[in-house]
């Protein structure tokens, strides 16, 4: 079973990790089969599938990763993510759903701070080998009006 405490230590790393810019590391957080979308919050109430980011795979994962990395080109910008508590919404010994609030801000070499995302997260992670793995995070941004510099993992 995954304890609280367990909990709190997976999302400091998870988050640090983002914050860090270590972004080869982020696709071993999840499960190989796992599911990660980031979603405006109407389709998702709406019961819609269709999500701004989606990977149904670690390895989908990996090649944001690459085409992150490797391939596209954009402004430099540094992320910060500030997570809100964490609120396990249900457990039994093969898994555990947790939601949190997330708020993403992002800063332009040359630009003041700005918000790029408030969301809700629905994560749903089980036990793995050192930590717990996500088998899937689904990211509820609130606002139609998503900046087009979500770039980065939420």
């Amino acid at each position: 079973m995954i304890d609280r405490d367990t909990l709190r230590d997976f999302y400091d790393v998870y988050y640090n990790v983002l914050d860090d810019l270590r972004l080869d590391e982020w696709p071993a957080f999840f499960t190989e089969d796992c599911l990660y979308r980031v979603i405006p919050r109407e389709n998702y109430e709406a019961g819609y599938t269709l999500s701004t980011i989606y990977a149904e795979s670690r390895g989908m994962l990996i090649d944001r990763v690459m085409g992150l990395t490797r391939t596209q080109m954009y402004a430099p910008r540094y992320y910060r993510r500030f997570p809100g508590p964490l609120q396990i919404v249900s457990r039994d010994s093969e898994a555990v759903r947790v939601r949190h609030n997330l708020l993403v801000v992002q800063t332009l070499i040359d630009k003041k701070t700005e918000i790029v995302l408030s969301a809700v997260c629905h994560d749903l992670l089980e036990p793995g080998d050192e930590r717990p793995l996500l088998r899937q995070r689904i990211v509820v941004f609130d606002s139609e009006m998503l900046p087009n510099s979500l770039i980065y993992p939420a």
